[in-house]
C-alpha cells in the first residue's frame, strides 16, 4: 500500500543543492549502532534516536555528525529535518538512505548542512565497493568525475569499500595511488570522512586508511555492528565501531557514555590525540 505523501518529499525536493557545499569542520560527532535491533518505533535505523543524538552532540560542541551507513529508511511520513531544528553547533550531518528487507540495499547519501536562511541537503551515490567491481578506466574515471563531486570544503567523502581506489600491491606489500584517487583530493582538504556498512575485516582496509592519513591528513571511518557470517557469528571485532587514522598513525577515540543504544565517539582535531 503506497503511503500518503504528506508534503515530505517535497520539502526534501526543495532543499536539495547542485552545488557541493563548503564547510569548516573542527569537531566531530562519530555514531554507530548494531543494525539487528529493531527499535521502539519499528525501524532498524537511526531514525528513534536522531532527535536525541543530534541534541547530545550540539551540547558537546560539535560542528558535524557523521553516521555509519545504513542510517535512515527513508519514508513519505518521516523527514531527518525536524531533528536539525534548533541545534546551535552542528552545521552538518552526514548519513545515508537505504531500503530494509531480507538484503539491507543502499540509496543516495546524504549532506544536510546549514546555510544563513536554512538547512539545505546535497546528495550523491555510492560508485564502486571493491576494485574487483571495476575495470581501471572505470576507477580513473570516478577519480575524473566523482571525486570533485566530494570535496565539500575542509572534508571529502568516500563511501565504503571507494576507498579500495587506492591498490595494495602484494609484491612489495605497500599501498599505491595507482589510479589517481589520493592524488585527486587537494591539500587544504584534511579530512576523509569513510561511513562504512559493514566492519571490513581484510588487512589490507586499515593499510589503505593509513596510506590515504599521509601528509597530516585524519582518516575516519565508521560501520554498524551486527553483520554475521555464514556460520551465524558476528563479525564485530572488539572495541569501538571506527577506526581513526592521522598521519598514518592510529589514533583512539573513547566511548562517549549514553543510554541511546548507539555508540559515540567525539573527535576534536584542534586538540592534538
Amino acid at each position: 500500500m503506497k503511503t500518503k505523501d504528506t508534503g515530505v518529499s517535497q520539502q526534501r525536493r526543495n532543499r536539495r543543492t547542485r552545488s557541493a557545499p563548503s564547510l569548516r569542520i573542527s569537531k566531530l560527532g562519530i555514531i554507530s549502532r548494531n543494525y539487528q535491533c529493531k527499535f521502539c518505533n519499528g525501524y532498524r535505523d537511526f531514525s528513534h534516536t536522531l532527535v536525541a543524538v543530534l541534541k547530545l552532540m550540539d551540547a558537546q560542541g560539535c560542528d558535524a555528525v557523521l553516521f555509519s551507513l545504513y542510517s535512515i529508511i527513508p519514508r513519505d511520513i518521516y523527514s531527518p529535518l525536524p531533528a536539525l531544528k534548533g541545534l546551535k553547533t552542528v552545521k552538518a550531518v552526514f548519513l545515508e538512505e537505504f531500503h530494509d528487507g531480507k538484503r539491507r540495499k543502499p540509496r543516495r547519501y546524504l549532506v544536510y548542512y546549514r546555510t544563513l536562511k536554512r538547512w539545505a541537503e546535497y546528495e550523491f551515490f555510492q560508485v564502486f565497493g571493491s576494485l574487483r567491481e571495476k575495470h581501471r578506466e572505470d576507477i580513473v574515471e570516478f577519480v575524473r568525475k566523482e571525486m570533485p563531486k566530494r570535496i565539500l570544503g575542509n572534508c571529502c567523502v568516500l563511501l565504503c569499500g571507494e576507498t579500495n581506489g587506492v591498490k595494495y600491491s602484494k609484491e612489495d606489500k605497500t599501498v599505491h595511488d595507482e589510479f589517481g584517487l589520493k592524488a585527486a583530493i587537494p591539500k587544504d582538504v584534511n579530512i576523509i570522512l569513510n561511513p562504512i556498512h559493514d566492519r571490513m575485516t581484510r588487512f589490507e582496509m586499515k593499510l589503505k586508511r593509513q596510506f590515504l592519513s599521509k601528509n597530516g591528513r585524519w582518516v575516519i571511518s565508521v560501520w554498524n555492528k551486527g553483520k554475521k557470517d555464514k556460520n551465524g557469528r558476528t563479525r564485530d571485532g572488539l572495541g569501538a565501531a571506527w577506526t581513526i587514522f592521522h598521519n598514518e598513525k592510529e589514533k583512539y577515540v573513547e566511548l562517549t557514555p549514553n543510554q541511546l543504544g548507539v555508540e559515540i565517539g567525539i573527535l576534536d582535531f584542534s586538540k592534538v590525540i
